[in-house]
């Protein structure tokens, strides 16, 4: 048997039954197409027979706790089916096609706590469900019988005495009542009657309608097809703490007012009366007698969206019990009116949704009202704005002279009174047209706001009294200008911020500073995608130390320029959607670095990445990085022959791409060096060749000045042979073997830094006047030779005095004492070997004697 395979040992009746599979999801012993989950510290099993298309009901072993069969075809619950099946306490039999129930359907389900019979085909008349169908269902908790019934009937649920929540459809011609066999249910607290979720017609409603369910506090009769809901319907659910009556077009406000007067007594905690006016109704107003009766109940969340709502009451809002929390008004068109000053009066308010002011969805089947709405207000209220602008809310501002010691203009601002527990606002997609202005916000909790798709063209500000801020929300907003003042010192525990879709491009690549974000530390989260940015300045996030995740996707980045490796928290950079084709080293390293601290993972999905030997390195570096590569499944790059190749495995395109390029390295190395040597040659080869004249010509005063000169080369009688620049590295060689060979045995004199430099000179000048003073200049060419600083000040100091006093004779002597590539020389030297002789030094005793004979001769 397979390792990812566990074996099961259940012992259950004397029975050993074997059940092999994978921890969560494996066939079942007794049924092959079911799958049996273990619940180990009950030994019992969970089964899903679901989507089998079974069409009996099998015989489940007795340890099965929860049993899933829905969606098949089953259409018949056989007598005794689970008569042994004692401990089970969930069953779902829902989308089947059961049409009778009788009295031993459910026998031996005395612990059955969960019974679900949706969508099933209980709908042919009184015998569909008998009186005792439900009596062993002692225990049962939860019942669902929604789509089963097309007609006024109500089943004997009499028998279900810990019913606490019942999911049922209600279909009535007129007058609705609820049957009195639910007053023996005392312990039900939920009743589902909804339309949308199953049948319901409760056309009219009075107060005897629910006097059989008192118990009930959980109501919902939404999408009921209401005409009327009389005075008195309610009044007798004074234990009703949820009520949701939403999508019942017909009751319109009139009828709220019949609604809101029956809950004054009740301890209703959640109110939902969307959409109780059409969409192709006229506008209309929220008057306060609607809601007055909530004046002195416990409410705390009421949701009105879709309502038509254009207008409110002007003291309406105060109505509004204390204890309300959240209200919602999504989805009517609202101008803008005085109301808006009593949202203050809401003190414990700490959540408002006020989006989608207008956007509606079609309504395809209209409900048919007795009597339809008419226009229930003016399309344009008196002294009240017709549409949200940036002078209307000045209007509503409360003059109050604060100042902030900050403020660097000592303007004294508008203070925007708002409810002093809010914390959350919602206003997107409300058509708010304006630039957001200098503000400053009455003291409050305010911790989330949303305006995300209006038309902020511009933030200006800066805002202040936002300490408790953590989630600004501004996508979408057409916007193409921050000020570097806008977020103020007040938005240090800002933690997300989120610019989508924005212009953003044309500010932020001019922020070298970083002074827009710059007093933003505590951010966690910042988006700034789609906006169209080219780039970004090296320090434009430098105060983002605790940011966790960028999003710069959908941009037009060709490159990275901006500093992310103190981001010591980064774990996500979405840089997807860009035009980013070669990754550069030094971004790279950024990279690995914040790799090194922790998981760091990398989106460079949908960008113009290029596959050639320019960015072999950048492949390369895929091949090895610690840093994940989000959707590399789904990268692609571009050859050199301008194919497009899947990049979902770097190894292979690295591979690819080292063939390709060892044909041209030769090529492409002279190209390099080639270019190089022109750009040298260009910028900087006359700046550097002064700059060792100039070197040269200061020392070489300094050993005139303090030794006698003749005038020609000729009268001239040099102190050393051959001045020998090595480095300390290869002081053996020179000290044994060159002095004895050159020295003692052809009589060549030499001078040598450690022999023959004149204490208490400086360095400088005793190489100047060494090299000055020797008829020739021995340099002992190697790698060593290359890394010593003063090696090359020797070098270039004996060019020098080869061009400037020698007239181009041949002084200066390059010996090969390890082979080097041209690679790892300078320019200076290679130009050196191509324009003069120089010599290897040997590795046999033939040539060994050779080369002392060359090496003797050049010198003499």
């Amino acid at each position: 048997m397979r390792n990812k395979h566990l074996l099961y040992v259940i012992i259950c009746c004397n029975t050993l039954i074997i059940i092999c599979g994978n921890l969560l999801h494996h066939p079942c012993s007794f049924l092959p197409r079911c799958r049996c989950r273990l619940e180990h510290h009950k030994n019992v099993v969970e089964v899903d027979c679901g989507h089998t298309k079974l069409k009996k009901i099998p015989s489940v072993p007795s340890y099965v706790i929860k049993l899933i069969m829905k969606h098949n075809l089953i259409d018949e619950i056989h007598n005794g089916i689970f008569s042994n099946n004692t401990i089970l306490t969930e069953l779902d039999l829902s989308d089947n096609r059961i049409h009778t129930l009788t009295e031993m359907s459910f026998n031996g389900l005395q612990n059955l706590l969960k019974l679900n019979l949706q969508h099933n085909h209980l709908s042919k008349g009184n015998n569909s469900i008998g009186a005792k169908t439900f009596s062993y269902l002692k225990k049962l908790k939860y019942l669902n019988l929604k789509n089963n019934f097309v007609k006024n009937y109500q089943p004997d649920l009499s028998q279900l005495v810990s019913l606490e929540s019942l999911h049922i459809d209600f279909l009535s011609n007129g007058i609705s009542l609820m049957s009195k066999q639910y007053s023996k249910l005392k312990n039900l607290a939920m009743l589902d009657l909804s339309g949308s979720s199953g049948k319901c017609s409760l056309p009219i409603l009075n107060n005897e309608s629910f006097q059989f369910i008192p118990q009930v506090k959980h109501l919902d009769i939404s999408t009921c097809k209401i005409q009327q809901i009389h005075k008195g319907t309610l009044t007798a659910m004074k234990n009703m703490t949820y009520l949701d009556v939403s999508y019942n077009t017909c009751i319109k406000f009139e009828g709220l007012k019949n609604i809101t007067s029956d809950l004054r007594f009740s301890n209703i905690n959640i109110l939902k009366i969307n959409c109780l006016h059409k969409i192709s109704d006229l506008t209309t107003v929220l008057k306060a007698s609607h809601i007055k009766s909530l004046q002195n109940t416990s409410l705390q969340y009421v949701f009105a969206d879709g309502n038509r709502v254009q207008s409110i009451e002007k003291y309406t809002l105060t109505y509004f019990p204390k204890s309300l929390k959240f209200l919602s008004v999504r989805q009517n068109p609202l101008k803008f009116g005085h109301y808006i000053s009593y949202v203050f009066s809401l003190t414990n308010l700490e959540s408002i949704d006020v989006s989608d002011l207008y956007h509606h969805k079609s309504d395809l089947n209209p409900e048919k009202c007795i009597v339809d709405s008419i226009c229930t207000c003016s399309e344009n209220p008196p002294n009240e704005p017709s549409y949200i602008e940036q002078s209307g809310i000045s209007s509503l501002y409360i003059k109050d002279k604060i100042r902030k010691k900050d403020i660097t203009d000592n303007v004294s601002l508008a203070a925007i009174l708002i409810p002093k527990n809010l914390k959350h606002i919602n206003y997107s997609s409300a058509s708010l047209i304006m630039d957001i202005p200098k503000l400053i916000l009455s003291r409050g909790k305010l911790e989330t706001v949303d305006f995300s798709n209006n038309i902020l063209h511009s933030m200006i500000g800066p805002i202040y009294n936002v300490q408790s801020l953590k989630t600004l929300n501004v996508a979408n907003n057409f916007c193409s200008n921050i000020s570097k003042f806008f977020f103020s010192s007040d938005f240090k525990n800002l933690e997300h911020l989120n610019f989508h879709n924005n212009l953003l491009g044309i500010i932020l690549p001019d922020d070298i500073d970083g002074a827009i974000f710059h007093n933003l530390e505590s951010l966690i989260e910042l988006v700034l995608s789609n906006n169209r940015i080219p780039n970004l300045p090296e320090n434009i996030f430098k105060s983002q130390r605790n940011l966790q995740k960028l999003d710069l996707s959908e941009n037009i980045f060709t490159d990275i320029t901006f500093r992310l490796s103190h981001m010591t928290h980064l774990q996500e950079l979405d840089l997807s959607g860009n035009r980013i084709s070669i990754i550069s080293d030094p971004i790279t390293l950024q990279w690995d670095y914040v790799a090194k601290q922790h998981i760091f993972s990398v989106d460079l999905n949908d960008n113009l990445l290029e596959c050639n030997c320019i960015s072999l390195k950048s492949i390369k570096w895929m091949t090895t990085t610690n840093v994940r590569l989000k959707n590399i499944k789904e990268y692609k790059c571009m050859l050199w022959n301008r194919t497009i190749i899947a990049l979902h495995n770097p190894k292979e395109a690295y591979n690819l791409l080292t063939k390709h390029c060892a044909s041209y390295e030769n090529l492409e190395l002279t190209l390099v060096l080639g270019v190089l040597l022109f750009i040298i040659l260009i910028m900087g080869s006359l700046i550097y060749r002064y700059r060792w004249k100039l070197r040269y010509l200061y020392y070489i005063v300094k050993v005139k000045y303090s030794s006698s000169h003749s005038e020609t080369e000729e009268e001239y009688s040099y102190m050393y042979g051959a001045f020998v620049s090595y480095a300390d590295e290869d002081r053996i060689f020179v000290h044994n073997t060159l002095l004895q060979k050159l020295e003692i045995e052809n009589g060549i004199q030499l001078c040598l830094h450690k022999r023959n430099f004149l204490p208490g000179n400086d360095i400088a000048t005793n190489i100047t006047s060494a090299i000055h003073n020797s008829r020739r200049t021995l340099v002992i060419m190697s790698p060593n030779f290359l890394k010593s600083y003063w090696c090359m000040f020797e070098y270039n100091m004996a060019r020098m005095e080869n061009v400037y006093e020698r007239r181009d004779e041949n002084v200066v002597f390059l010996m090969f004492y390890e082979q080097m590539s041209p690679r790892e020389l300078p320019l200076n030297v290679l130009e050196m070997i191509q324009s003069k002789s120089y010599i290897e030094y040997p590795n046999d005793e033939y040539g060994d004697t050779v080369f002392w004979d060359q090496l003797v001769n050049a010198l003499k």
